[in-house]
């Protein structure tokens, strides 16, 4: 082995985080960390073909296992490239460590137009993670680099950056990393003292859970069961409390009980829809558990916010709340969910595929979810069993990158992976299942394809008219031969009951599978997602 690098140091930064897997495309700015790499038997590059990828790989990785993962790409087009990735990860709290490359450092802010220029990169990466690290010089290496790990391994999950330029990777540089530096936020007291005692008293309690609270699934259901609080998610919780607990309610039942809730407590969610759209009033005691500080008040309608881990947070309320009495609710949560029930009954087939995938996998498998008709039914109607078997990209929305977050989910768990997908999306990333047969990752992409954008030529036509849609309908290639110049195993099906046999038959073969399903045009299910104000000040006007 060569004399240490800033490059090795960069390597074992990833050592100490646990991360032995690394998604990337290597590039003239960054040869010098790649052949330090090639001294790491222990960190397995899997290579992407395109940035993008390679960072919405490493978000899946994250986002499935709760632990870091990271990508490395090329500056200038490079990051750009991978931006949305990041950004998607941002908004799906995934702790993704982005190694990026940068030009020389006598090069930057100078507009000399070096290969890979950008004016600022690290401006850019500021708007996409939560911390920026930018290694100037070896001498600098110890404190940014060990900042940066800490930094993606503590409080809120979103992805940290670390750019190294190029006359600076190869650089001598002896320096220690040591193991992250994991920190939580943890509440106070005295607040938890007044949360608890709000909780205790109300009559009618809702939880709203989101991605925060995947740590916290056996607290928060012991302390809805303690106080016969509803609890629901609308995207980023699901699994936190199983979707067959007598306490669970869809986003929909949710908002029918939002409109006489007296303490509401949000755990780990933003809150987004709720307090911007239905509305409040000074009848609603609301309470926010977060590890996100600007979270906890971003309102400015908080009761008691608390500014810490939600775990940790629960365990504190059910210990100060202690043993109470309360009417058991399970029959009006019930009552509620068969109303739910009866006025989505119309929306098929998207009931139907999503019972026919539940039917098919196990309890702890792991959906993608793309910006896709059944996907957008799934957080109605699929059963979730267990935390961090439904990903997502959140309040990023980004179409298209299903199949690069589902093969990265694949390459860091044993547990089954399918990513649900629509034919528009799928081709934003579809060509990293080169990628997964290169490196056999086990994947199981589902695309629906109806030969259109749907939900946008749905929109169109009820917004404007049957005759008023636009640049919704696609032309796609033929799904077999593509998958099958991969090779990839592919099947095809056309409904619920054609999918069961597909589904399972994927799951059992040993590498990447496509399963194609033909559909038509499906129902919307916008309604029942998207709800009115239906309390006080509407928080959106």
């Amino acid at each position: 082995m060569t004399d240490p690098t800033v490059a090795h140091v960069v390597i074992d930064a990833l050592r100490r985080s646990n991360i032995d897997q690394l998604f990337c495309i290597p590039g003239v700015q960054n040869d010098d960390f790649f052949n330090a790499l090639v001294d790491a038997p222990d960190i397995r590059p899997i290579v992407a073909r395109h940035e993008q990828g390679a960072a919405y790989m490493a978000m899946g990785a994250a986002q499935v296992t709760g632990k870091p993962a990271a990508c490395c790409v090329v500056p200038g087009p490079g990051m750009l490239n991978a931006s949305a990735a990041l950004t998607s990860a941002y908004w799906g709290y995934a702790r993704v460590l982005a190694v990026i490359g940068q030009i020389a450092t006598h090069q930057q802010g100078r507009h000399f137009g070096a290969l890979h220029d950008l004016p600022d990169q690290t401006a850019i990466l500021k708007q996409l993670t939560k911390h920026t690290a930018v290694v100037h010089a070896p001498d600098q290496a110890r404190v940014q680099i060990q900042q940066a790990i800490d930094a993606v391994h503590s409080g809120l999950p979103r992805p940290v950056s670390i750019e190294v330029p190029v006359d600076v990777w190869g650089q001598p540089c002896d320096a220690t990393i040591d193991a992250p530096a994991v920190t939580m936020p943890v509440a106070d007291p005295t607040q938890i003292e007044q949360a608890a005692a709000l909780i205790a008293s109300a009559e009618r309690p809702l939880f709203i859970v989101g991605s925060g609270a995947y740590g916290a699934a056996e607290s928060v259901t012991a302390l809805a069961a303690l106080t016969q609080a509803a609890v629901t998610t609308r995207r980023m919780g699901h699994g936190v409390m199983r979707t067959d607990h007598p306490l669970f309610v869809p986003i929909t039942c949710a908002h029918e009980l939002w409109a006489d809730a007296d303490v509401v407590v949000g755990i780990g969610s933003r809150l987004e829809w709720p307090l911007g759209t239905w509305g409040y009033d000074d009848r609603l005691s609301l309470i926010q558990i977060n590890v996100d500080a600007d979270e906890v008040d971003r309102h400015g309608i908080t009761t008691v916010g608390l500014h810490a881990d939600a775990d940790a947070t629960c365990r504190a309320l059910i210990d100060a709340i202690g043993p109470i009495q309360r009417a058991d609710r399970s029959g009006e949560l019930a009552q509620l969910r068969a109303s739910f029930a009866d006025r989505t009954a119309h929306l098929e087939p998207q009931r139907s595929f999503c019972a026919a995938i539940r039917d098919v996998l196990p309890d702890d498998a792991a959906i993608v979810e793309d910006v896709t008709q059944i996907g957008f039914a799934a957080h109605l109607f699929y059963d979730h069993r267990a935390p961090r078997t439904f990903l997502s990209s959140g309040a990023a929305g980004t179409l298209g990158a299903g199949a690069a977050v589902a093969i990265g989910a694949s390459a860091a768990t044993d547990r089954p992976v399918i990513g649900v997908i629509g034919d528009g999306g799928f081709l934003f990333t579809a060509t990293e299942l080169a990628s997964a047969v290169q490196h056999n990752i086990p994947c199981n992409l589902v695309v629906f394809n109806n030969n259109a954008y749907g939900n946008v030529r749905r929109i169109q036509r009820e917004r404007f008219g049957e005759d008023r849609t636009i640049a919704s309908a696609l032309v796609n290639p033929d799904f077999s031969t593509f998958a099958d110049s991969f090779g990839v195993k592919y099947w095809h099906a056309d409904s619920p009951e054609t999918l069961r046999p597909a589904l399972g038959a994927s799951i059992d073969h040993d590498g990447p599978c496509l399963i194609e399903v033909s559909v038509d045009a499906m129902p919307n299910p916008w309604p029942f997602l998207r709800l009115p104000a239906n309390r006080g000040v509407n928080a959106a006007s």
